[in-house]
């Protein structure tokens, strides 16, 4: 669907301080605008990895809660959305989600396959996460062209 190659990787955490670090090192490597597509089962580490991005930007990892009732939680430094409820890309237009992208901000979208013609012209990182007991898997395909490339030095 992206019309362009994607970089790939795979990141193995054994705890939700590793999957925070995770997020960490992925949030220093963020360039501005892009867009954080994370999908994956309930429970696999969505908001701790969002947690760790936050905290890279100098938000306080306890100040990062999912937005599945919100929506849309906006930090000085990062717009995170929760699109599980909403089932269509019209839905996702009510709640202004064309004028979220537009920001220079990077935003992590949660559920965000349903947006997925609207980031055409953006630069789009899709994180898909697993669970298999305590060990999650995340998934990352990178259309920017570095963002694996730079993660797997940064974690090594």
């Amino acid at each position: 669907m992206w019309g362009r190659e994607l970089n790939r990787c795979s990141v193995r955490t054994k705890s939700v301080e590793e999957t925070r670090e995770l997020g960490k090192a992925l949030g220093e490597l963020l360039p501005p605008k892009v867009v954080v597509i994370l999908s994956g089962e309930l429970g696999c580490g969505k908001t701790e990895l969002t947690r760790g991005i936050a905290e890279a930007l100098g938000i306080p990892a306890d100040d990062v809660s999912s937005p599945s009732f919100n929506l849309v939680h906006e930090y000085d430094e990062l717009i995170h959305v929760d699109l599980y409820r909403l089932d269509s890309i019209e839905a996702a237009e009510d709640i202004g989600i064309e004028e979220l992208l537009l920001d220079n901000r990077p935003k992590i979208i949660e559920w965000g396959e349903t947006i997925e013609e609207l980031l055409e012209c953006l630069p789009v990182i899709k994180i898909r996460c697993r669970q298999a007991g305590e060990e999650r898997e995340f998934e990352i395909s990178d259309s920017t062209g570095k963002i694996c490339r730079e993660l797997l030095k940064k974690l090594s």
